[in-house]
């Protein structure tokens, strides 16, 4: 059963419309350009006799006649047989109908020959030209006589008409069906990109420039073989040359504007697709209605609206249930954060209690007017309890005042035990604890008294190592531990891989290097040393103690890297900017890059002019 063949809106699309519609477009250009350029062409490249003119004008009329009648009833038999074949194809009822498969392969060949149809007009009026010149000729040289100048006329004829007819017919053709494609019955068939006869624009403006320029070209240069010849048929050859310059006119008029509406309807397709795609309707489909670049955009453009709609299913379905997803999620959150919290709170609650127990023993319990003495501590972790700022770390400064063979010394000790946060400050902690024993033992038992300074810095060093070494090398401390006598100003130090003291005097910075240093206390199989390092000072020697910390700053490098600082001459070129201040070499040091470390400084000046003015 045929099927009416209606377009979207619902109205019936006739065979006989788009028939005549073409028909008058066709015709009227053949007749308009194409047939008064070969009869004007004919008249003037033609001497003939009156008699032989008639013969010659009577084949034309019945040929052009006679063809034009035969091509005009090829067109209507061409449209109804698409027509028919179209009429066959079953629309269907709704959305969720399907065809057979046997019904898709049938819409799609129609859907192919609609595409090829332009084509097959163009290939049409090539053959009726080459119907009509070819017998023309033959017939008038079988009836009159052989002229080679009709000859040469008739080759020139159809080099010359030929391709304007085959541009121009397959771009008005192509216009004029173009409506077919919205047809239910074709429009929601999918072809491949491959099933697409393909002629793309740059073959199309080719062709036309091609057949443009062969109409002028063609004519003038057989005038011009004319006029050397001597067989022009006018006297004065400016008139033909300017009578085919403005006939020329026309065909630049029209096929221009077949190219240019051609190219505005892809286009005109191609905007309302995207215009429909940006008001948020992903239904859209591109229906390709040609067989040039646009139908190429059509299939691409297709592929991403299908895509776009996926995802836009996909963000849909997934934000119906997102208040709820985001709810829960939050309440999983929350509980997350709650229990975070508390063992935050348990933690900082450990920091605080070893941060209580680690302050009393980092102690300054010096009295002397001959030394002065500062400690200043920067430990790495911080944190926050009972909305106070606390640190703890690994370093530790610990200094006293002791007396030894009845000579007053200064005790003093900067250690490092090795570790971050918690595991540091247990290891500054036991050293604390160790070495606090020992100072009180040495306060209280008048034994120790008789002690020289350089063995009681070997014996201490010696308890606390043993005590380390139980911890199976778990806990290792550097240090440097010294006394310094009070009266004459000498000194006796020892360190345990730690950095060396500075001396600062008279503006200038120097490090007091040991000949031997001990390893690290815990270290496992470590002997401790049994040299102690003497320096003598003089007045107003400043001594800078200090941990690693103070040199491990993370910098940027001239390449723009990120490097720990490994020049040791750095921290003199500090202590000499800020004159052995421990709060302006800090804040330098803190400025100048990323402190990873903990940083502690014990600062002692030697002023002995003080017990001589007092």
């Amino acid at each position: 059963m045929k099927n009416p063949i209606l377009d979207e809106s619902g109205a019936n699309v006739k065979r006989e419309t788009i028939f005549w519609d073409l028909t008058l477009k066709l015709e009227a250009f053949t007749h308009t350009v194409p047939v008064p350029f070969a009869v004007y062409y004919a008249i003037i490249t033609q001497k003939m006799e009156p008699d032989h003119w008639r013969i010659f004008i009577a084949l034309c009329v019945v040929f052009a006649t006679g063809i034009g009648l035969l091509g005009t009833f090829a067109r209507h038999l061409l449209l109804k047989y698409v027509f028919a074949k179209i009429e066959r194809i079953t629309i269907p009822s709704s959305k969720l109908s399907s065809l057979s498969k046997e019904e898709v392969e049938y819409a799609k060949s129609v859907k192919i020959l609609l595409f090829r149809y332009p084509l097959v007009e163009a290939i049409i009026i090539v053959i009726r030209w080459l119907s009509g010149v070819i017998p023309i000729s033959l017939l008038f040289f079988h009836l009159v006589a052989y002229m080679p100048s009709v000859a040469r006329s008739a080759i020139f004829t159809f080099v010359m008409i030929a391709p304007i007819s085959f541009v121009t017919y397959y771009f008005i053709s192509e216009n004029s069906i173009r409506c077919l494609f919205d047809l239910p019955q074709i429009k929601n068939i999918e072809l491949q990109e491959k099933d697409i006869p393909k002629f793309n624009y740059f073959a199309r403006i080719l062709v036309a420039f091609f057949s443009l320029a062969a109409l002028p070209f063609v004519i003038f240069s057989y005038i011009l073989y004319s006029l050397a010849m001597g067989e022009i048929a006018v006297e004065d050859p400016m008139i033909p040359i300017v009578t085919v310059s403005f006939i020329f006119i026309v065909p630049l008029i029209v096929c221009s504007y077949v190219v240019a509406k051609s190219v505005n309807e892809g286009l005109n397709e191609t905007s309302r697709s995207l215009g429909e795609l940006a008001k948020g309707n992903f239904d859209v489909l591109v229906t390709p209605k040609s067989s040039d670049d646009f139908a190429k955009q059509a299939f691409y453009l297709n592929s991403v609206i299908s895509k776009l709609k996926g995802m836009y299913e996909e963000i849909k379905n997934l934000n119906e249930g997102l208040e709820e997803k985001v709810t829960l999620r939050t309440n999983e959150l929350n509980k997350s954060l709650q229990d975070i919290s508390k063992l935050k709170i348990q933690q900082d609650g450990d920091y605080f209690l070893t941060y209580q127990l680690l302050s009393p023993l980092a102690v300054k319990d010096v009295n002397s007017i001959q030394l002065e003495v500062d400690h200043l501590v920067r430990q790495k972790k911080v944190f926050e309890y009972k909305d106070r700022r606390y640190d703890i770390g690994g370093d530790i400064n610990i200094s006293h005042t002791i007396v030894l063979q009845k000579r007053k010394f200064l005790l003093f000790v900067n250690a490092d035990a090795m570790g971050k946060s918690m595991q540091g400050a247990g290891g500054a902690l036991v050293f604390g604890a160790v070495f606090q024993s020992l100072v009180q033992r040495t306060k209280t038992d008048p034994g120790y008294e008789l002690i020289s300074p350089e063995d009681w810095l070997k014996t201490s060093l010696q308890e606390m190592h043993m005590i380390f070494e139980a911890f199976d090398g778990t806990m290792l401390v550097s240090l440097t531990m010294g006394l310094l006598e009070e009266d004459t100003g000498k000194l006796f130090f020892l360190n345990a891989e730690h950095p060396p003291i500075v001396l600062y005097r008279k503006e200038k910075a120097e490090y007091l290097q040991t000949d031997h240093s001990s390893r690290k206390l815990g270290t496992l199989g470590a002997s401790t040393t049994q040299n102690i390092k003497e320096f003598q000072l003089q007045s107003e020697d400043v001594l800078i103690i200090g941990s690693d910390g103070k040199d491990d700053v993370l910098r940027l490098d001239a390449e723009g890297k990120w490097e720990i600082n490994s020049d040791e001459q750095v921290f003199l070129k500090l202590v000499e900017s800020t004159k052995g201040n421990l709060l302006a070499i800090t804040k330098q040091i803190e400025s100048s890059g990323q402190v990873i470390d903990d940083i502690s400084l014990i600062r002692i000046c030697y002023l002995p002019k003080r017990n001589q003015t007092s």
